[in-house]
């Protein structure tokens, strides 16, 4: 009898062994299964922030976000007080004069105009040293879905130019440009971007870019372009007493802009 109840004993012993061990298991699969789950997942949002940096911002700008809302006081803020007349930003007693050649849906004119041209205003701008002018010449946007949209994109600018807010008009259109190569500048777009604009009369705005002597403006600008042999934006033109500096083409950063600055003077 002893013998018998101790096989049992055994038998039961190796049974919740098995099962002990087959929980273990289940546990470990588990455990397995969660941290494969997080590591994907990991991936993917690697992935998707990898998409958008490359993308230079999102495929769908909302003018009226928050972050839109954000950029207009931004924007605001910095040119408050500043004199402006059509594309020029600043004193037209300013020695130095510097014009950018560029295109609104070009990403790398929005990195200098976030960054050098940003500093340019605050500082020689606003201290009358120094006046900045805008010039439109087609680079993205011909490579956009929709490149016919560059004379009208551009005349929405300066439309805004002619109530004295052209430069409100370009900075709120790079804090809220989308993704190169998507279709995202579209006539509700364009309109956004004028309502967010302080004392902009909008119906004024609405009429004045339709006219045709703002796109003949445009395709003035970029003859001129064309003519001194730029194909690059931005590309940074500095005139002084001394003549011009060497254009400056592509991104730069403050110093290397105020080093022009200083050899036009």
């Amino acid at each position: 009898m002893a013998s018998r109840t101790k096989q049992k004993e055994e038998a039961r012993a190796r049974r919740l062994a098995e099962e002990q061990a087959q929980l273990e298991r289940a546990r470990r699969q588990r455990r397995l299964q969660i941290l494969l789950g997080v590591v994907l997942g990991a991936a993917a949002i690697v992935a998707v922030a990898i998409a958008v940096s490359a993308s230079g911002g999102s495929s769908t700008p909302k003018p009226n976000s928050p972050g839109a809302r954000q950029a207009a006081t931004t924007v605001s803020s910095l040119l408050t007080g500043l004199s402006q007349s059509g594309a020029t930003l600043g004193s037209p007693r300013a020695k130095v004069t510097v014009t950018e050649y560029g295109d609104l849906q070009c990403p790398v004119c929005r990195d200098f105009a976030l960054g050098a041209e940003n500093q340019l205003i605050s500082n020689d701008v606003r201290a009358g040293k120094v006046k900045l002018v805008y010039r439109s010449l087609e680079t993205a946007t011909g490579n956009s879905p929709n490149p016919g949209i560059f004379p009208t994109q551009q005349a929405a600018a300066n439309a805004a130019g002619l109530q004295g807010h052209g430069w409100d008009y370009i900075l709120l259109f790079y804090h809220e440009q989308g993704s190169e190569g998507t279709d995202y500048v579209t006539p509700s777009y364009l309109e956004g971007i004028a309502r967010q604009i302080p004392s902009l009369n909008f119906s004024k705005w609405s009429t004045d870019r339709n006219s045709p002597s703002l796109t003949a403006q445009v395709n003035a600008d970029q003859q001129a372009a064309a003519a001194k042999g730029f194909n690059s934006t931005p590309t940074i033109v500095v005139q002084g007493s001394k003549g011009a500096a060497q254009p400056i083409v592509g991104n730069t950063d403050y110093a290397s802009l105020e080093s022009a600055i200083k050899s036009a003077q």
